[in-house]
């Protein structure tokens, strides 16, 4: 049972809010549930969801498969089912953040998002991880205003990390450790993770390596 305590985010009062964290998350839902956007498949082109009355939506734009390999045709279906509390779309919501479909995988979904900062992704994960078969982190991007309307922005792929480095690379980014200048120190992340600053510096230079190699595969 999900316990995490959100933080409040205006809402209703019209108050604006910077996002500054780009998350992408490759996850399935438990097997409690039939999740509408699992099933319209992996050749699924385009794919829109909405929510009314207790109710999930879907409508998916599907490619001609191999079956049907030589007609142009595209077939958009529409499903519908009743939301859940195993539903993992609502938890999103729950924190005033949008999930934006953006591709069907044969195990789950990917699904990207915008956060305002770090405490409210680990709380997200947090909940996400209550109701979903499977959960990982695959890009994360900071964005950082800078002077007029420039930006920097920091991007990770953490598609080849282990659970445990993606967790440590979302801390570092999200904290702000690879700005210039660093907005955080090893030690200051070791303390959030209550681990010595010699096991967080080993965790960030193990994340580094395989991110280095990934960029030059």
């Amino acid at each position: 049972m999900r316990t995490t305590e959100r933080p409040s985010t205006g809402g209703s009062d019209g108050t604006e809010e910077a996002r500054r964290l780009y998350v992408e998350f490759d996850l399935s839902a438990s097997g409690t549930v039939a999740c509408p956007l699992e099933e319209v498949g992996p050749n699924a082109d385009r794919i829109d969801r909405q929510s009314a009355n207790g109710e999930c939506h879907t409508e998916a734009t599907r490619k001609p498969d191999d079956e049907t390999a030589g007609t142009t045709e595209t077939e958009v279906r529409h499903t519908k089912a009743e939301i859940t509390p195993e539903c993992y779309c609502p938890i999103f919501f729950e924190y005033d953040c949008i999930p934006k479909v953006t591709e069907v995988t044969d195990e789950g979904v990917v699904i990207r998002t915008y956060l305002p900062d770090r405490d409210r992704l680990s709380a997200l994960i947090e909940d996400l991880g209550d109701v979903t078969e499977s959960l990982s982190l695959r890009k994360l991007t900071r964005i950082d205003s800078v002077e007029g309307d420039q930006s920097n922005r920091i991007t990770l792929d953490l598609s080849t990390l282990t659970e445990t480095e993606q967790e440590t690379a979302a801390m570092a980014v999200a904290s702000g450790y690879y700005e210039t200048p660093r907005a955080t120190s090893v030690g200051e992340l070791a303390a959030e993770l209550d681990i010595t600053k010699s096991a967080m510096s080993q965790r960030l230079n193990s994340v580094e390596s395989k991110l280095a190699l990934a960029a030059f595969q």
